[in-house]
């Protein structure tokens, strides 16, 4: 029979989506029309107000290409975060590497936990992670904003648990990104905004053209896309005092930065197909490259370890340039094997380099050896031989190869039964590589010394060695590692009876570093009436450990106790420091999901849907916190490997956490005619809730070694519990309008508040600091019109964050605000919506 055979893309989306989109078809209609309905659901998406596939066994968000534009966003992750409320895309400032990517993660979880797919085949990770004190820290999720949203037909968002499906990164759910494949139409935008500070200027320009290969619906379809933003500063002048002003006064000018870094961007892709008698020959990718110009720390001028005042006499502003590239290839044939069976065997690489180049800096320890050596060396013959203020600090690369088959059909069976099949096999090789900096960036002293010198400002301080900043990857934290997977899975659906349908998966993983597993999933649905279905699944899941997270070791600077900048190491796992706590190597993630919900279709107008979830994960890697000598004195052999690396503290990654999520999920959409126009309601909102159930502690150390305060408070309160959008989307003739309105509910950290930074309250002119970090509850609104100028031109305008909301300012009883003079204004961590404010965008699109 002919009711399976693929089209273009359906088998593709059907693989990527799994049991899920498949068996909301089958629910929905009868055999022969399953293949269509598949391509319907998966592919072509829908607009806000219906963007639900409704019928599925599991929740899916599908968002097309005008919805992710319509709100003035240019990057994908900021793109989505506006649109579907389960997933969150939080600002980090003041953290290396987080001036150019931000951890996207989806129902609360962390960013490694959440599988993205590009036309249904496997995205590669990026090749960092945020460090210690950020959202996600230690978890190398997939960088979203390298992907251009020109490039893009819709985004699909599927809210379960599918590890069975995928393997390792499904625990929390699947994104797929469905590319283009439009020809004979060039389409286009060139768009302009800015902030209402005057800052923030943003030129984005993007390009879509396809093409016909031959005459049997082959096609080629390019896209390219530049962005160039100017970056914001929300910083205010400090009282750090200079040369020629006294500590305590508020300087001149504004010599702290906070806010987003100044950016560039650039990227090509394409998505072809090329017809070969019943198979198609397929082939996307793309490449794309990203600089940002971040900020550390002002360096103040008589910080003696940090500066030399013969070259920066008033202090300086370290800056971090930031830069990545991003390549991925894919190619594949999919086709019939005969009128019930087709087959998909493919292969994609992809790869992801990032590096770090510090600029405005100084490594202090250079004039502090040449005055060691020359006593009596004047203020010029210092500042001639302080070394470099600029240099390569190191960088990161990691690429992955992944060739998939699989195996699609459907097998009659008695009583008129239809068992819908897919199967497959992977193999996945992984490489990942740490890249030494230049000797300046790391070491002590032009003769790179096993040890510093007196500071140049006070002889009774050592002078920094490093780079201030980012100081540079040693060659002794140069690593190289490889590893491969091998997987083989099973998927089965069928309608039991005409309301009843229901799924089931299995998959077995081996990763030559990690182990291996098996896992599944059952899922339903069951339609009580015509208009209220239940729905739901279970499934056990599993993470195996990254290569960024069992390979990375690096020297960083971080902020410690007293607010004091510390040159800190992170241990690879099974190195001395983390064995000598009880810690040899890393280990499976593993989790239980549990899904409940319903769709009703109250009217023809009006759907609701709930789902209800529990993720119970155990073993759960994350980055420690950094460790002193002092908080390891309970082990002189902790103690012993702490101090041969030569920082003052140390962390390392473990599976040091059991923890639960539960959550909600609500969309409501209304459709009706005003007037002679359509208005589209969506109500869509996410509630979820983080708890540690277990703390992981190797015997005899204790359970703060393993996880401490600081890191519980970005698993439990880091990110929103409560997410909500509420858009108006009215359209008439050549008009169009939206009005959003984005809730996003409390962060409350102790990274950057007292709990963290430690500081005697007596230094407050309140009495007391706050103990935590806390970026209050807001709701902004965006607005968008849209008007068509003509069969080519259309125009929108748009202002987001209309009343300029911000978090509140910081108070002097806080400790962020004491550490920076009282440089910052808002808080740094765990922003899920920026401190920017109000900004505003004028957009000309066309087609031709």
């Amino acid at each position: 029979m002919k009711s399976f055979k693929a089209s273009t893309l359906s088998v593709a989306i059907t693989l990527a989506l799994g049991s899920a989109t498949a068996a909301a078809n089958a629910a929905q209609t009868p055999a022969k029309d399953t293949a269509k309905d598949v391509e319907k659901i998966s592919v072509l998406g829908s607009r806000v107000s219906s963007r639900t596939a409704t019928e599925s066994t599991a929740p899916v968000d599908i968002i097309d290409a005008s919805s992710l534009t319509k709100g003035g966003f240019t990057e994908l992750g900021q793109s989505l975060q506006a649109t579907a409320p389960s997933f969150n895309f939080s600002r980090t400032q003041v953290s290396d590497g987080s001036d150019l990517f931000r951890p996207a993660t989806l129902r609360g979880l962390q960013p490694d936990q959440t599988l993205v797919l590009v036309n249904g085949k496997r995205r590669h990770n990026q090749a960092i992670f945020g460090l210690n004190g950020t959202v996600g820290a230690g978890a190398a999720g997939t960088d979203m904003n390298a992907i251009p949203l020109t490039a893009l037909s819709d985004v699909q968002v599927l809210r379960d648990g599918a590890a069975a499906q995928y393997g390792s990164d499904a625990i929390a759910g699947v994104i797929n990104l469905s590319l283009k494949s439009s020809t004979g139409e060039t389409t286009g935008f060139i768009q302009a905004g800015s902030t209402s500070e005057g800052d923030g200027d943003d030129i984005t320009i993007g390009l879509n053209r396809g093409f016909d290969l031959g005459d049997d619906g082959g096609f080629i379809n390019l896209s390219l896309e530049a962005r160039d933003y100017s970056g914001t500063n929300r910083a205010q002048p400090d009282t750090g005092g200079s040369s020629t002003i006294a500590k305590g006064t508020l300087s001149d000018t504004v010599r702290w930065g906070q806010g987003n870094a100044e950016s560039e961007f650039t990227t090509v892709f394409y998505n072809a197909m090329l017809p070969m008698g019943d198979s198609e020959l397929y082939s996307f990718g793309g490449i794309s490259n990203r600089t940002a110009l971040g900020n550390g720390f002002f360096r103040n001028f008589d910080e003696a370890a940090k500066n030399v005042q013969q070259v920066y006499a008033d202090g300086f502003l370290p800056r971090i340039d930031n830069e990545a590239q991003d390549i991925s290839v894919s190619l594949g044939l999919r086709g019939d094997i005969n009128s019930d069976w087709t087959y998909d065997v493919s292969a994609v690489y992809g790869e992801n380099e990032y590096d770090f180049t510090s600029r405005n800096t100084i490594n202090a320890s250079y004039a502090a050896e040449y005055v060691a050596n020359n006593p009596a060396a004047s203020d010029s013959d210092i500042a001639a031989n302080a070394g470099p203020t600029s240099g390569y600090s190191g960088g990161f690369r990691f690429d992955q190869f992944t060739v998939n088959t699989d195996i699609a059909g459907s097998i009659e069976l008695s009583n008129d039964l239809e068992l819908f099949v897919s199967y497959g096999a992977e193999y996945r090789k992984e490489n990942y590589q740490i890249v030494a900096g230049e000797v300046a960036s790391y070491a002590c002293g032009l003769s790179n010394s096993s040890s510093s010198f007196p500071s140049v400002i006070d002889p009774d301080t050592f002078a920094g060695c490093g780079f201030q900043a980012y100081p540079g990857l040693r060659p002794d934290a140069a690593n190289k590692q490889d590893r491969d997977s091998v997987a083989v899975y099973i998927d089965l659906e069928t309608q039991l009876t005409e309301k009843w349908l229901v799924g089931a998966a299995a998959r077995y993983e081996d990763f030559s570093d990690a182990g291996d597993d098996i896992i599944g999933k059952l899922s339903s649905r069951y339609e009580v009436t015509d208009d209220f279905s239940i729905r739901g699944a279970i499934s056990s899941g599993f993470r195996a450990p990254s290569l960024q997270q069992s390979a990375y070791t690096a020297f960083t600077t971080n902020l410690g106790p007293g607010g004091v900048l510390s040159p800190s190491f992170t241990a690879t796992a099974g190195a001395d420091f983390p064995s000598a706590l009880g810690v040899d190597g890393l280990k499976l993630e593993t989790s239980e999901n549990l899904s409940l919900g319903f769709v009703f279709d109250a009217t023809d107008d009006l759907t609701i849907t709930l789902d209800a979830y529990r993720i119970a994960m155990k073993d759960r890697i994350t980055l420690g916190s950094l460790l002193s000598p002092d908080d390891v004195a309970f082990s002189p052999a902790a103690v012993a490997a702490l101090n041969a690396t030569g920082a003052d503290q140390a962390n390392y990654f473990s599976n040091s956490v059991d923890l639960t999520t539960t959550g909600v999920d609500l969309i409501v959409t209304y459709s009706t005619d005003v007037g002679e126009g359509k208005l589209d309601v969506t109500f869509a909102g996410n509630v979820n809730d983080t708890d540690i159930d277990r703390v992981n502690s190797p015997q005899g150390i204790p359970s703060t070694v393993a996880l401490d305060d600081l890191q519980r408070s970005f698993l439990t309160d880091g990110q929103p519990h409560e997410r909500a959008t509420l858009t108006f989307d009215y359209s008439q003739n050549n008009w169009s309008a939206m009005v959003k309105a984005n809730y996003f509910g409390e962060t409350d950290i102790t990274y950057f508040g007292n709990d963290h930074i430690g500081l005697p309250d007596f230094l407050s002119p309140t009495g007391s600091f706050k103990p935590t970090s806390v970026v209050e509850s807001a709701v902004l609104i965006d607005v968008n019109v849209d008007y068509t100028l003509s069969e080519n031109f259309t125009l929108s305008v748009g202002i987001n964050n209309l009343f300029d909301e911000t978090p509140d300012e910081l108070g002097s009883d806080e400790a962020l605000d004491f550490i920076t003079n009282q440089a910052f204004q808002y808080p740094v961590r765990a922003v899920p919506y920026g401190f920017d404010g109000m900004s505003y965008y004028a957009r000309l699109g066309f087609k031709f």
